[in-house]
C-alpha cells in the first residue's frame, strides 16, 4: 500500500510541473508576441513621424507661396517669370536672340531629333 501513494504523489508532481510550463511557455509567448506588437508600432510612429516632417515642409513653403502672392509687386515679378519660362513671351518692344547651336533649343527643333 505505500507503493501506490508515492506513485500518486509523484504523478501529482508532475502534473503541477506541467500546468506550471504550460503556464511559463503561454507567458513567454506573449511577452514575445507584445513585443513584436510594440516594434510595428514604433516603427508606424517613426513613418507618421517623417510623413509629418515633410508635409510641415511643404506647409511652410506653401505659406511662404501665399505671401508671395499676397503681395502685388513679388505676384507680378511671379507671373512674368511663369510667362517667359513656360510659355517663351515677351515684353513689347524687347528683342530676343535666339542660339541656333544650342541643342536644347525647342523653338528650332522640329521634333525629328
Amino acid at each position: 500500500m505505500g507503493k501506490k501513494k508515492k506513485k500518486k504523489k509523484a504523478f501529482n508532481i508532475n502534473l503541477i510541473s506541467i500546468v506550471f510550463y504550460a503556464l511559463a511557455l503561454y507567458m513567454i509567448f506573449t511577452i514575445v508576441n507584445q513585443r513584436l506588437a510594440l516594434n510595428n508600432i514604433e516603427n508606424e510612429k517613426q513613418a507618421k513621424i517623417e510623413e509629418k516632417k515633410g508635409i510641415e515642409i511643404e506647409l511652410l513653403n506653401l505659406q511662404d507661396d501665399l505671401a508671395r502672392i499676397n503681395d502685388p509687386e513679388q505676384f507680378l515679378q511671379m507671373v512674368e517669370k511663369i510667362a517667359r519660362d513656360e510659355y517663351k513671351m515677351v515684353k513689347p518692344y524687347e528683342t530676343v536672340y535666339i542660339d541656333k547651336n544650342k541643342a536644347k533649343n525647342k523653338l528650332f527643333t522640329d521634333g525629328n531629333e
